[in-house]
């Protein structure tokens, strides 16, 4: 509006005289009009901080033990189904000690059970034989699936690749869902893949993978999801020799203070907190690592604690002697870094200060036992590079405490206020 009166006051502005005839006529004086009206500017919300632990889907994946039972749901047709086997093939092999259970159509359970592939078989009759799946899911289904009386399943995987079946997968007694999520549609999964053909046609840009190809990349995404947060005793990365460290009577915890990116950090004053309170929490010692750019960082952490019982190792080892350090220690406190990972990779008690630059779905580490400690700012992924770019004080991180941490460490199975580590 504003830009349209500036227009119509230029283009009754007289224009200025070029010479001289006094006696040609003068031009009126455009009318006044009245001040352009400011346009309403929409204030930008703050964003919203909720400071915890973040409630990870592979963290219930781990607790869901060894050998968690399965339920496959393939409702669809025999062709659909014959598809599906080596997807189906892959999962028995992932899980070998787990109970599989099949929910299939009626007229499939014969062929389902004469591939030994399953424990249990039960038909549920929803899909038409012919013509298209309803809409959405009757009500007189979801009361026909209750009245399977099927027990409670740990893990139910949805091999169907349209999303018109996800409502019986969400009615069904599983703590864990998978499976395809239609574009533009929320869905109750807690591990899923984008739904392929639909969303490839409507693109325009990508050709759609085969059906059984699309099977079995969701059963794989599963069987490693799985295998992230299992413990291996075989360490997974190479380690280098460890170092010569103190005897701890109950071990060390170490703390990796450091990061590529300042966005990432976590303020010094609560390291040096978290570190006076781990070290009141029995005879434990610490070990704190970094880069060599990360030792004043470490040193400022260790000044004016106990000498005999922090070890500053920051610049002194390359990633396998870190990785050694890691692997011998009682729990690991790191950020968004390379220590992190590896202890989650090497099945240590992880803690990880996860700032808001990056996707904490996508990059938070994955292992048996690991613990997100997240701002959850509304304003993340930032995906900042520079911290001066921050317009919210680095609230994701600042608002953090040592107390939060020490929460997530207990939330580990880990104690303090006098209790040692165990």
């Amino acid at each position: 509006m504003a830009r349209l009166r500036d227009l119509l006051t230029a283009m009754w502005r007289p224009s200025a005289p070029t010479g001289g005839d006094a006696a040609s006529p003068s031009v009126p004086e455009s009318p006044a009009l009245p001040p352009a009206e400011a346009e309403p500017v929409e204030p930008i919300p703050l964003p919203s901080f909720a400071p915890g632990l973040w409630d990870s889907p592979l963290s219930r994946l781990a607790a869901l033990g060894p050998a968690p039972s399965l339920l496959v749901v393939k409702l669809d047709h025999a062709g659909d189904f014959v598809t599906a086997l080596p997807a189906i093939r892959r999962l028995r092999e992932v899980f070998p000690a787990s109970r599989l259970t099949l929910l299939c159509a009626p007229f499939m359970r014969d062929f389902a059970a004469a591939t030994g592939l399953f424990d249990a078989v039960h038909g549920f009759d929803y899909y038409p034989a012919r013509g298209h799946p309803p809409a959405s899911v009757p009500d007189a289904a979801l009361a026909a699936l209750a009245g399977l009386d099927l027990p409670p399943i740990d893990i139910a995987i949805d091999l169907r690749h349209a999303d018109d079946s996800r409502a019986l997968l969400a009615a069904l007694p599983v703590r864990f869902r998978v499976g395809f999520a239609g574009l533009g549609t929320r869905h109750d999964l807690d591990l899923a893949l984008p739904e392929m053909e639909a969303s490839a046609r409507a693109s325009g840009l990508l050709a759609p993978l085969p059906a059984g190809v699309r099977l079995s990349a969701l059963a794989e995404v599963l069987a490693s999801a799985f295998r992230a947060v299992q413990a291996d005793p075989a360490a997974p990365i190479p380690l280098g020799a460890p170092p010569v460290l103190p005897d701890f009577p109950d071990g060390y915890v170490v703390l990796a203070p450091g990061a590529r990116l300042a966005i990432k950090l976590w303020p010094l004053e609560n390291w040096r907190v978290l570190a006076e309170r781990l070290l009141g929490a029995g005879a434990l010692g610490l070990v704190l690592t970094g880069t060599a750019e990360e030792e004043p960082l470490c040193v400022a952490i260790a000044a004016g604690l106990p000498a005999g019982r922090v070890v500053n190792l920051a610049g002194r080892q390359d990633l396998a002697g870190l990785a050694a350090v890691v692997y011998g220690a009682r729990a690991v406190v790191a950020l968004d870094s390379a220590p992190a990972h590896m202890a989650a990779t090497l099945g240590r008690p992880t803690l990880c200060l996860f700032s808001g630059l990056a996707d904490i779905h996508s990059w938070a580490p994955a292992g048996p036992r690991v613990a997100v400690l997240s701002g959850h700012a509304s304003c993340a992924p930032c995906l900042l590079s520079d911290l001066a770019d921050c317009a919210h004080g680095h609230g994701c991180m600042t608002r953090l405490t040592p107390d939060h941490a020490l929460e997530g460490l207990a939330a580990l199975g880990l104690e303090f206020a006098g209790v040692p580590l165990h």
